[in-house]
């Protein structure tokens, strides 16, 4: 007669199976570290690359910084004036060549009044605006101011204005005159006569550029 039941005194197990899913999991545990491990030891790497990159983009940044207040230092503020007043004065040389004596007479001659002489006549640019100086001889001061008021009328100037009056032994004006000149203006109405016009004394400023 055969016995069939179990004496041991504990139940069965599957070590098998147990040891075979622990060595899975330490495997896969091991991987893991590796992986991390590589990760970290990526990433440090990176780190210290961009610290370099950030180091030796300090010292380029210093370096310039060093190097533009050296500059600045160099730059003498008397030295800048004159150049801009002597860039000025190139601008002024370059406008007066483009200025057309010409176009100038021609409206001074269809506007001066018979008892009025022009002694002298200059023009000069100021931040780019072109005044005109005028000086005048007359016996009386009414038709300079028709004069000017007849400059203004052809569109040949503006803010026309007397600065000086000076009266001579003779009882006679000369009166310096400025204003913004535009240019020759409309030509005089053929049905108009013009004035008549002495020639011009003297004329001082004059360049060799103008037409």
């Amino acid at each position: 007669m055969m016995l069939r039941g179990n004496l041991a005194t504990r139940p069965f197990y599957n070590e098998r199976a147990v040891q075979v899913g622990l060595s899975v999991a330490g495997v896969a545990l091991a991987v893991l570290t590796l992986f991390t491990a590589w990760q970290l030891l990526s990433l440090s790497a990176q780190q210290r690359d961009l610290s370099v990159r950030i180091a030796r983009d300090e010292q380029r940044a210093e370096a310039l910084r060093r190097e533009a207040t050296t500059v600045r230092s160099r730059v003498d503020a008397a030295l800048l004036a004159s150049t801009e007043r002597a860039t000025r004065e190139a601008n002024g040389v370059i406008d007066a060549r483009t200025f057309s004596w010409t176009g100038l007479f021609n409206v001074v001659e269809r506007t001066i009044p018979a008892d009025v002489r022009l002694q002298s006549i200059s023009p000069q640019v100021d931040d780019g605006i072109l005044q005109v100086r005028l000086v005048l001889n007359a016996t009386r001061v009414e038709p300079v101011g028709a004069f000017l008021d007849r400059l203004e009328a052809a569109g040949a100037f503006a803010d026309m204005q007397s600065l000086e009056d000076q009266v001579q032994e003779d009882g006679s004006h000369v009166i310096i005159c400025t204003g913004r000149y535009i240019g020759p203006g409309a030509p005089e109405d053929d049905q108009t006569p013009a004035p008549a016009t002495p020639p011009p004394a003297a004329v001082t400023g004059a360049t060799a550029g103008g037409n």
